[in-house]
């Protein structure tokens, strides 16, 4: 994969042709690349070629003086023999005319005469087949001359062609670069867009989980509601039938506890109904006989008489409320003076405090009577 550097003349101006499909500039890039490969690719075989040609054109020429060096030698090497025939066929002439006789010497001239005409006629021919050896040349190397001309002018041509090359290949290095910018910027505007979707998705998360707490309380209210509309309705039969006698005969369970709200609630449970009071709403407890005791509660305007059965014990019953009222006192004492909201949901706090039930046993209504108005 090539190194795109960005051109010299980039400026950061951004496109003004919008977002860029994904798709499409992936194709074009691609196809891009391709283009850069292929014009580098031709590129390389054309210096390539280029080199080739220079070598030849080197070789060519070399060979061309080489062939003139050739040339001037064999042209040197017959002027020195002709003039060296010529000289020694002189001598000859000369060393022989004094020995022959006068009747001999034309017949020698004749002779030499012959071999001098016999030695230039093979010196001409010889130098005829070097001019002609020669034009052949020169005509060889002039073609080889245009020849190399034409390699010279297609190698400029080609150096041409490179250049326009080398131009494309940064035009398109330019248009890649480019397009990377704008595949970068888009890629960035996306990441920022999925990260405000994410936190998007995150508030939306956190809201619904507000909603579903939301529900669940709504739902633990409606059980609370439930279960005081319950008290209620035995509130409401117990209210009737103390309106209607004044007086309940009952085998009962008393139980003091705290509920959800710290509220410190007296209950009387019967098999059938079950009888609440806040520890806060009794404002008084007295004993009428040995066998019944009276509560004064401040949403009722009359007094409610619970009267117990023979084998259950009333100073007991009397000693646990007493106890249960101061414990409500110390409470709310504790609650003025730290301002701290104690929490939710501590149970039975109170507890199961008694269950009445055992032996019967006579108690004297002058000590019980003490001990109430000790509370």
């Amino acid at each position: 994969m090539m190194n795109l550097k960005p051109p010299k003349s980039q400026t950061d101006s951004a496109s003004d042709n919008g977002s860029v499909n994904k798709i499409s500039d992936k194709q074009k890039i691609s196809t891009l690349r391709k283009a850069v490969l292929d014009l580098r690719e031709e590129k390389s075989q054309l210096m390539k070629q280029i080199a080739e040609l220079t070598l030849k054109n080197n070789e060519l020429i070399k060979e061309r003086e080489d062939i003139e060096e050739k040339h001037n030698t064999m042209m040197r090497d017959y002027q020195r023999q002709s003039t060296m025939n010529s000289s020694s066929l002189t001598q000859s002439f000369h060393q022989t005319e004094p020995i022959h006789t006068s009747g001999d010497q034309s017949k020698q001239i004749t002779k030499f005469k012959q071999e001098l005409e016999s030695t230039i006629a093979n010196y001409e021919a010889r130098f005829s087949i070097l001019q002609t050896a020669y034009k052949e040349i020169e005509r060889d190397l002039k073609n080889k001359e245009i020849q190399n001309q034409k390699l010279m002018k297609d190698a400029d041509e080609k150096t041409a062609l490179n250049n326009q090359l080398k131009k494309n290949i940064e035009d398109i290095e330019r248009d890649l670069f480019n397009k990377i910018k704008d595949l970068k910027a888009e890629k960035l505007e996306i990441q920022l867009k999925l990260k405000t979707l994410d936190k998007d998705m995150q508030q939306k998360d956190e809201e619904l989980r507000v909603l579903h707490k939301g529900l669940d309380d709504s739902r633990f209210t409606v059980a609370q509601l439930q279960g005081e509309l319950e008290e209620t309705r035995g509130k409401f039969l117990q209210y009737k039938l103390i309106l209607h006698n004044q007086f309940l005969d009952i085998d009962c369970l008393f139980i003091l506890r705290q509920n959800l709200f710290n509220d410190y609630i007296f209950e009387i449970e019967t098999a059938a109904q079950k009888f609440q009071y806040k520890a806060t709403d009794i404002t008084d407890l007295k004993i009428k006989d040995e066998s019944s005791f009276l509560l004064t509660v401040k949403s009722r305007s009359k007094e409610e008489i619970f009267k117990i059965t023979p084998n259950q014990d009333l100073k007991k019953i009397c000693k646990s409320i007493k106890n249960f009222l101061l414990k409500v006192q110390q409470y709310q004492i504790n609650q003025q003076q730290t301002q701290v909201q104690s929490p939710r949901n501590n149970g039975l706090l109170g507890g199961l405090m008694s269950i009445f039930g055992g032996s019967t046993s006579s108690k004297s209504g002058s000590n019980t009577n003490s001990e109430i108005k000790q509370k």
